[in-house]
Order: structure tokens, then sequence, then C-alpha cells
């Protein structure tokens, strides 16, 4: 008999900050950044003189908002807002992006991925900004609806940058929009175009399209298209843009992570066979792994027979340094925390470690601490935070504490940020020291817990003063 009493990943919107939240659970998936090359200027793109040293950055406004736990007390550069909202910024690892209009004035926090929207293309100075320095490395005069974060190949950071055109009605045909994107890389070097361009649809610099029940992976600039497997009676697989993951019945794994894409068996409420995930090579196509082979961990109740996971419910949480890390459900149970994490090889199959874990999960960006999520629907009690490579517990929150929905690590993963709701009209930002849980700030306004670039370490937060950008402690 099969058990899917799953629900979907819990679908975090654009928190404080001005994180990709779209791409920070892909890129915290992924083993490692590719990246793409290219100088052109094509595509509406055309380079200006980047300056050595942006004055207004270095001479930016002085930071009056409360201490950061993990970075430096006075900002390395901050930028002055010439409105009442604080420039917003794409990171791009190691480099800031920010859109100027044509009044000189920035688009504000991102929404999601997306820094810029408008009904028709305006022109914007695109400036790249050097995390460390304020800098700006390059500056692209642009015409562009839209400005969103994509990742190319390897999960490189990039930006697409959109325009449309309209075919008009004959009388009898219906006027038509086409949008065309253009790619730029981190240091501003054009990489492709894209026609037919739909938002949230590229990752890793493959084209995501729905076709038929399943998926299908297209590389820009040519190359073979990959389908995911997706198979059962009615199945339908399908794909989250905001968290990069790819969706099944019950069975969620990120689309792309670290070389290889995600596919599912059984994927339907209607098969008598259990819920598989696979995961194949993206440069080959050939299928390396399946929870279908994979040693059931301890812990997990079995079925009737024996021979299957009473409960359905599975999950792809890492791909790293050729392991995969499974979440499996213990049980029929919808009690918090009732999963256990499963580390395999990627090549023998082996089981290497489990130990209790949870639903969902935040990770550090280096991947070797993770802490419990919220899982939407259900009752909190609070996060926990442990290490990925063993399941060590350093702590768990316990009754009589405000419960503390963790936002995200510093780069060194010393500090964890997040919001507690202690019963009043607005939840209040804290900071936590990561081994230890000692408080380290709180009654944080929201706007103040900082986004944190990993490629450098350096956290930024946008204030209706400036955006001040620190370097880590």
């Amino acid at each position: 008999m099969n058990h899917r009493s799953g629900i979907r990943p819990r679908e975090r919107g654009a928190v404080v900050g001005m994180s990709l939240v779209g791409m920070s659970l892909s890129l915290a998936l992924l083993t490692g950044c590719g990246g793409g090359g290219g100088h052109g200027t094509a595509g509406g793109g055309k380079a200006t003189a980047p300056a050595p040293a942006a004055d207004d950055a270095v001479k930016g406004p002085a930071y009056r908002g409360p201490a950061l736990p993990g970075f430096a007390a006075r900002p390395a550069w901050s930028l002055r807002a010439k409105s009442t909202s604080a420039p917003g910024a794409l990171d791009l690892g190691s480099t800031l992006l920010l859109a100027k209009d044509a009044q000189g004035d920035y688009a504000s926090t991102p929404t999601g991925s997306v820094l810029s929207d408008s009904e028709e293309a305006a022109p914007l100075t695109l400036e790249f900004r050097d995390v460390k320095t304020g800098a700006v490395r390059k500056a692209l005069k642009v015409r562009a609806r839209t400005v969103e974060a994509v990742t190319w190949r390897g999960g490189a950071p990039a930006v697409a940058v959109t325009s449309s055109t309209t075919s008009k009605s004959d009388g009898l045909t219906e006027a038509k929009t086409t949008t065309t994107a253009t790619l730029y890389g981190a240091d501003g070097g054009e990489l492709a175009k894209v026609p037919s361009y739909e938002r949230g649809a590229l990752l890793d610099g493959y084209r995501v399209e729905k076709t038929g029940d399943t998926l299908r992976l297209t590389p820009v600039g040519g190359g073979p298209s990959r389908t995911v497997t997706c198979t059962g009676t009615a199945a339908s697989c399908t794909y989250d843009a905001e968290t990069g993951t790819a969706d099944a019945s019950v069975a969620h794994a990120p689309l792309i992570s670290g070389g290889y894409y995600a596919g599912f068996l059984n994927a339907s409420d209607f098969q008598t066979e259990p819920e598989q995930i696979t995961l194949s090579e993206l440069a080959t196509g050939k299928q390396v792994w399946s929870t279908a082979g994979a040693k059931i961990p301890e812990g997990v109740a079995l079925d009737d027979k024996g021979h299957h996971p009473e409960s359905e419910e599975k999950r792809i949480l890492r791909i790293a340094d050729g392991k995969v890390l499974v979440g499996w459900k213990a049980g029929l149970s919808f009690s918090s925390g009732s999963w256990i994490h499963a580390w395999y090889d990627l090549k023998s199959g082996a089981l290497l470690t489990s130990y209790k874990g949870a639903e969902e999960v935040l990770f550090s960006p280096s991947g070797d601490l993770a802490a419990r999520d919220v899982v939407k629907f259900e009752d909190f009690p609070g996060t926990a935070v442990w290490q990925t490579a063993d399941g060590k517990r350093l702590w768990e929150q316990q009754g009589g504490e405000h419960a503390l929905d963790p936002v995200r690590f510093t780069a060194d993963g010393s500090v964890l940020y997040g919001v507690t709701d202690d019963k009043s009209a607005t939840d209040t930002g804290i900071a936590v020291d990561t081994r230890t849980k000692k408080v380290l700030a709180k009654n944080l306004p929201e706007e103040n817990i900082p986004s944190v670039d990993t490629a450098t370490g350096y956290g930024y937060v946008g204030t209706e003063a400036a955006l001040f950008v620190f370097a880590p402690a």
C-alpha cells in the first residue's frame, strides 16, 4: 500500500535583507562554481569606463544601526540612498550588482531574484561593484524590462537583462509579445542571448521547460538536452524556480546540483511501487544513483512486509564531494523532526552514516552545519543546529524559549541570524552563536539582518539611509 502523506517544501518568500532567496538554496546545494567568460557588450549593453574607486561609496554615510555580530563595527563602504529606500543589490559572488535609472535613482530591494521590473524597457546603468571596496568594476548602459539573477554553467552567478518586442494583431491573430534575455557574468561580460525567455526558467545555463508531464533541460548555446525521468500513471513532475527544486508526488530534489540532475520513478498516487529519486550526469545523461538501490538507514520504519519504508516521502538535501545526503521520512507520523538523514557514496552506493535530521534544513555556506527550518502548516518547536558530517547536535531549543526561525549563517558559520515570534505585532531579528546558542544580538529590525556574500564573507544591509557593506569580523 502506498502512503503519500507529503507536503511541498516550505515557500520562503523574499526574506529580510537583499540576498537571492531563489538562488540561495540551489547554490548551497552545489559543490562549487564554474563560470562562463566573455567580454562583449552586445545586446544593448554599452560599456563605460569603470571607476578606480567609487567616491560616493568610500565617502558614504556612517552606519547608525545596531551592531551586527560576525561583522566589523563600521562598514567597509556605503552608498547613500537618493530616494527613501536603500539601493538594492544582487549578489553575484564577490560582486554586487546595482541598477540605476536615467534619473540617477537606484533600484531598491530585489523581489526574490529580480532587481528591476517595469512594464516597458527603460534605460538603466548596471554597476558591477566590488563587494570589498565598492569600486565599480564595470558599468553597462542597457535598456531593460527586468534585471534578474540566474545561474550559469556550474552554478556561476549571472544576470539576465530582458527586453520585449510585440507583434501587432492583423485583425485575426492576437498580439504577441516575445521576451529576449541577454546574460552577463559577474564581470559584466556577455555570456549569451536567450530568445523566448521566461522568468525563472534558467538554471546553471540550462533552460527549464515543461514538456508534457515532465521537464526538459536545454543548454543555452547548444548541446544535448536532458529529459527528467518522470514515470507512473498520471505522474506529473514540476519545477519550483524559487527553491530550484524538482517535485514529484512526495519526493523532492534539487533539479540540478553538482553536475547531476534529478529524476523520479513511480511518481504518482496511482502506483503500487514506492516513489524513488534518481540522479543522472548532466554531461552524459547516464543514471548513476537511485534511492531504489539505497540501503534504508536505521530509524526509518518499514512496511508490513519489511521491504520498503512505511512512508514514501524522501528528498535529496545536498550533493558534495562525491556524496549525496538524503532525507527519509521516519514513519507516517506528522510529528516534527521525524526524519532520518543519510549520506551515500555516489560511486559505490554505500551508506556512509545516518542520524536524526529534519524535513526542512538551512545549511551554512560551507555545508558543514545545518539548522532545522520551519515546515509549512506544521507547529514549529524552534530550531536545532548540528554538524552535517555526523549529525552531532550542537544545541536544540527547549520549551519556554521563543522559537527561532533561522534565516542565514555568516560565511564562516559562526553566527546564525534568524527571527523570533515573541507574540508581539512583528517578528524581531536575533543573532546567536552557532556553537553555544549564546544570544549575541536581539531586537534587530528585520532590515538589519545582513545578507551574506559567501565568496568574501562580507555582509550587507539596506536601510532608508543607505546600502551598508561590512567586512567579516
